[in-house]
C-alpha cells in the first residue's frame, strides 16, 4: 500500500492495511480515528474473504453484456453489467436509480478496468432514502487503473492491483489482493448519502451465492471503517477496512 505526492493522500474515513508494507503516511493522512495495520492476523483473513466476495459478485447472473462499449456517456439503470474482458470509462457514467430504494449496480469485468483523466461516476434520481441504501460494485478480474482527476463512486475490487492517478477523489473503497497505490488521492468510505458506503441490495443466500435482497431489511454491508478486506457473515457479506 503506497501513497505518493507532496501533499499526500487523505483517507477521510477508513482504515488502511497491507499484508506487506504501508508507505506514504505521512504525509498522507488517515482521519476519523481509523488505523494503519500490517498485522497478518487482521489482513490475511480479510484477503481470503475479499476473494470470496469477488468470486460471488462475478458469478451473479448478468442483465446486460456491455463488452467492447465504453462506459463514458452511458446512463444505466440498476443491474448487473458484464464485460467479458476489459472495461473503460472515458467521460461521465450516470447511474439512474429511477426513484427506487435499495438498488444496486454490479460491474463484472473479466480483466482490467481503466479510466481516462477527468472521468466521473454520478448517481441521479435516488429513491425516498436519498440513495443511502444503494450499492455500487466494480469487480475486476485483474487490475483497476483510475486516471488523474477522477470522481469515483462505489466499492472497487481487483484480483491484482488498484492504482489511482493524481488528484482523484470520491466516495468509495479500494480492495485489492496484490496492492493499492494512491497519488494525492482523497477517499471517503462513508461519503455516500447519509454517510452510506454504497453497499446495500445484496446478500449471500443459503447456497453461498450473492443475490439481490428479497426485502429492504436484509442487505449486504461493509463495516464503516475503511479501505480493504472482507469478512463473510452467515447471512450477509461484511467488508472490514483493509487495503491489501
Amino acid at each position: 500500500m503506497t501513497s505518493s505526492g507532496a501533499i499526500g493522500t487523505i483517507i477521510t474515513t477508513g482504515d488502511v492495511g497491507s499484508a506487506a508494507a504501508v508507505t506514504g503516511f505521512p504525509p498522507g493522512l488517515v482521519m476519523g480515528g481509523a488505523s494503519i495495520t500490517t498485522d497478518s492476523s487482521v489482513v490475511d483473513p480479510a484477503l481470503v474473504d475479499l476473494a470470496k466476495a469477488a468470486h460471488g459478485l462475478a458469478a451473479m447472473p448478468s442483465n446486460a453484456d456491455e463488452t467492447s462499449l465504453d462506459l463514458g456517456g452511458m446512463t444505466l439503470r440498476p443491474g448487473v453489467y458484464t464485460f467479458s474482458s476489459t472495461a473503460s470509462l472515458d467521460g461521465t457514467l450516470t447511474l439512474d436509480a429511477h426513484g427506487q430504494n435499495n438498488v444496486f449496480w454490479v460491474f463484472q469485468i473479466g480483466s482490467a478496468l481503466t479510466t481516462s483523466a477527468d472521468s466521473s461516476v454520478l448517481l441521479i434520481n435516488p429513491g425516498t432514502n436519498g440513495g443511502s441504501d444503494d450499492g455500487i460494485y466494480w469487480d475486476a478480474g485483474s487490475a483497476i487503473t483510475i486516471a488523474a482527476n477522477n470522481q469515483i463512486l462505489g466499492n472497487y475490487l481487483a484480483v491484482t492491483s488498484i492504482a489511482f492517478g493524481d488528484g482523484s477523489t470520491g466516495s468509495g473503497r479500494a480492495l485489492a489482493q496484490a496492492g493499492v497505490s494512491l497519488a494525492t488521492t482523497e477517499l471517503n468510505s462513508n461519503g455516500g448519502p447519509g454517510n452510506s458506503d454504497w453497499t446495500s441490495g445484496l446478500m449471500y443466500n443459503a447456497m453461498g451465492n450473492v443475490v439481490p435482497v428479497p426485502e429492504p431489511a436484509a442487505f449486504l454491508w461493509l463495516a464503516p471503517l475503511g479501505a480493504m478486506g472482507f469478512v463473510l457473515s452467515r447471512r450477509r457479506l461484511m467488508v472490514t477496512p483493509l487495503v491489501a
